[in-house]
């Protein structure tokens, strides 16, 4: 008989497929036990293996390691959901958000949280969008053993909006000196994580993007992540409008300015990619290193095109997956980071003179954990491999609408007919967060509770201002 598994004792899970590193190649292998003791993994082997541990019953699924998001703004991930996909931004409601207590921000973090971890997400790579916002974070994520990389973005939210969404560049200028004392609080709260934060949680530095960005406070910020030692965390040649503040100030496109700056000297983590110039970017990322994160659901959501996965995967970049925010189930990241680059290269490939790859799904999987672990410069994760951390999530791969009723022999192309909620487990350095589907960290009902009292608080309140009615703004998507 099994054990009942008690979240702090040693364990060995049974799995019908794991997906199993070996000598650095993901290889899926059938009927395998996982020893977990503490945080790690300390055996992988063929069949059951003898001992007094607990049991955890995988057979009917595929084990993963835990997967990895590499762009995430979870304090303000669900409040625009639902509200723009009339052609509305989410701007506003996600601004709204800055005016809350620290329970009800916590209340929402929770929320999203709890989504990200529930469709696998061991690690995220957090850029949040205020100091108070960064914090929330940390609070949910130690409370419940979370691995993170926490960074706030520059120039912070309250003061971002009015620098991106310019009609002069006079305004950019001016706000270089509460841009430097942003970039100095967020050093600040880094140092502070740096001390307090443990393994689990640790600081990077973040700028928003290009064109919200001077010279002057792109090197501040340079010089406060050498201190801190994570890299930085971007996003990069985002929009439109970002290309052609860069061309109009300082006479190069986003990749090519930050490389004359030596910006990307350091180690690099840039989301999006969208409107990089296709032929000649991707070999200077390659060249210097820098770490691409594609954000698939996001970029359906906004009914955006396809970000340039295959030309990335062309390129030969490391690409890490991420949540970035409103659709929080890495599940649905996975399968149309595959199916929409799949399309973005049957649109593309005859009249593109850019180089292209095929995405299949196990080119996501491994952005999903092996690239996710190698943009964080760690071999401890992103592997099911004796030595490394024990993170993994499992997904039944049988039950109708994802499986066939039986253990399948090519699991991995089941993640495409699923989603979050065909995760069972989800265990970050030894610690269950989710059994059986279900939150076990917190009160999964009352995290959904308190999160739906906020949503609800935004809701009003943009009712209050006539939000729903009101046409959206000039270039909000450019």
């Amino acid at each position: 008989m099994s054990k009942e598994y008690v979240s702090d004792q040693d364990c060995v899970i049974e799995a019908g497929w794991a997906l199993v590193d070996r000598g650095g190649k993901q290889e899926l292998e059938r009927d395998i036990s996982i020893v977990i003791r503490g945080n790690e993994i300390v055996e992988i082997r063929k069949g059951r293996v003898r001992g007094w541990e607990a049991r955890i019953d995988a057979s009917d699924c595929i084990v993963l390691p835990g997967f990895i998001s590499g762009h995430t703004h979870t304090g303000i991930s669900s409040p625009a959901r639902g509200l723009i996909e009339s052609g509305r931004f989410m701007d506003r409601p996600c601004a709204m958000v800055a005016n809350f207590d620290q329970d009800e921000l916590d209340a929402l973090t929770a929320y999203n949280m709890a989504e990200i971890v529930k469709s696998g997400c061991t690690t995220f790579v957090e850029m949040s969008g205020s100091v108070e916002y960064a914090k929330s974070f940390v609070r949910v994520a130690k409370a419940w053993g979370v691995r993170a990389y926490v960074s706030v973005i520059t120039p912070s939210h309250g003061d971002l909006h009015k620098i991106w969404y310019r009609t002069d560049d006079q305004v950019l200028f001016d706000s270089v000196p509460q841009t430097l004392k942003d970039i100095e609080a967020a050093r600040q709260y880094a140092l502070e994580l740096k001390e307090t934060g443990g393994d689990l949680i640790r600081p990077q530095m973040a700028i928003h993007a290009a064109d919200t960005h001077t010279p002057e406070t792109l090197k501040a910020v340079q010089e406060a992540a050498k201190e801190i030692g994570n890299g930085v965390h971007i996003h990069l040649a985002q929009r439109i409008r970002e290309v052609e503040a860069c061309e109009r100030l300082w006479g190069m496109r986003p990749v090519a300015w930050l490389e004359s700056l030596g910006f990307f000297d350091q180690p690099v983590i840039a989301a999006h990619l969208y409107k990089m110039d296709m032929e000649k970017d991707p070999a200077i990322l390659k060249k210097h290193g820098v770490n691409y994160v594609h954000c698939a659901c996001m970029a359906s959501k906004l009914h955006q095109a396809s970000q340039p996965y295959p030309e990335a995967l062309a390129g030969d970049l490391n690409i890490s997956l991420g949540i970035d925010q409103i659709g929080n189930d890495y599940i649905e990241n996975i399968k149309l980071a595959t199916l929409n680059g799949q399309l973005r290269m049957s649109l593309l490939e005859e009249r593109s003179k850019a180089k292209m790859q095929r995405p299949l799904v196990t080119d996501s999987v491994r952005a999903a954990t092996i690239g996710g672990a190698k943009m964080l410069n760690r071999d401890d994760l992103g592997r099911l491999t004796p030595g490394a951390k024990a993170d993994l999530c499992t997904v039944d791969v049988t039950k109708p609408l994802g499986g066939v009723g039986a253990l399948p022999p090519e699991p991995l192309h089941h993640l495409l007919y699923s989603s979050g909620r065909n995760v069972r487990d989800v265990m970050t350095n030894g610690r269950f967060q989710v059994r059986g589907g279900k939150l076990v960290v917190a009160d999964e009902d009352r995290v959904v509770a308190e999160g739906g009292e906020v949503a609800k608080k935004i809701w009003a309140g943009l009712e209050k201002e006539d939000w729903f009615n009101a046409p959206p703004p000039p270039n909000s998507r450019g």
